[in-house]
């Protein structure tokens, strides 16, 4: 009894005792930090997970360490400015779809994003070893993935870093495609190269269809994907927005996680 009401505690305190944790790291702009409704969720998605766990970081703020997953780790604009709040990501789809194929392993995540950001002007890790030369996002990601990672290893987890998710793109519409491409591409390797994992798993999600106004952002995130064997694509088909031109709603966003899962089981093949 006293070892049940121990881990309980443990596992309200948002993290569970010492395991081995699957790491998955996400990251881009408003569509990643999410804006499903919470409140459309069925019941036993709104519960905190028994066995995964999240690390979430944002300018506005953070989680303030690992914390047991649940619905609302993200910041939307006019909304509270404390967590949980009310909406959500993928990570609610994915994390579900991932534990459906393997339910013994333990997940871990890793979550940094802003609404709003440019692959350009906020996430381009300027030149190698120099991190002056880095935008505020990618410097912050690095940032957080080194403090959650050492925040699992004071607490005698251990954790295999498995792939990366990235869904950004919407503030880009002018963009080329070449140029938009260039840029993620470019992006994709510089992370692997700082998180010193030269074939990590990367899947990028295609942004919500504007009518048109974005084919050039969302012809360039598919090239990116076709021209590599360890990228991994999200097809947008099929979702739908709450707010009809960019943000996916929460049925979309679960589909969205879902779909994540499955590429990124492909790639781990």
């Amino acid at each position: 009894m006293y070892k049940l009401i121990f881990t309980l505690m443990l596992a309200l305190s948002g993290i569970l005792p010492a395991a081995h944790y699957d790491l998955y790291i996400l990251a881009g702009q408003s569509n990643m930090d999410g804006r499903g409704d919470v409140s459309k969720l069925p019941n036993k998605l709104r519960k905190k997970s028994e066995h995964h766990i999240i690390f979430y970081r944002n300018p506005i703020g953070s989680s303030n360490g690992w914390k047991a997953l649940e619905p609302g780790y993200s910041f939307a604009p006019k909304k509270e400015k404390t967590l949980p709040s009310s909406t959500f990501g993928p990570e609610i789809g994915f994390v579900q779809a991932m534990h459906k194929a393997k339910p013994t392993q333990k997940i871990a995540l890793i979550k940094g994003s802003r609404g709003g950001t440019g692959i350009r002007r906020d996430w381009a890790p300027g030149e190698l070893d120099k991190p002056e030369t880095q935008k505020e996002l990618y410097t912050m990601l690095l940032e957080t993935v080194r403090l959650a990672t050492k925040a699992l290893e004071r607490e005698k987890h251990t954790y295999t870093l498995k792939g990366f998710l990235w869904h950004q793109g919407e503030s880009d519409k002018k963009l080329s495609s070449q140029t938009y491409q260039k840029l993620l591409e470019v992006l994709i390797q510089r992370f692997r190269e700082d998180l010193k994992s030269p074939e990590l798993p990367f899947v990028v999600g295609e942004v919500f269809d504007n009518n048109g106004k974005r084919d050039k952002t969302r012809a360039a995130i598919q090239a990116t994907a076709a021209a590599s064997e360890t990228v991994g694509l999200v097809s947008s088909e099929g979702t739908t927005a709450w707010d009809k031109t960019t943000h996916f709603d929460a049925e979309s966003q679960l589909l969205l996680g879902e779909r994540y899962a499955d590429e990124i089981k492909k790639l781990l093949k």
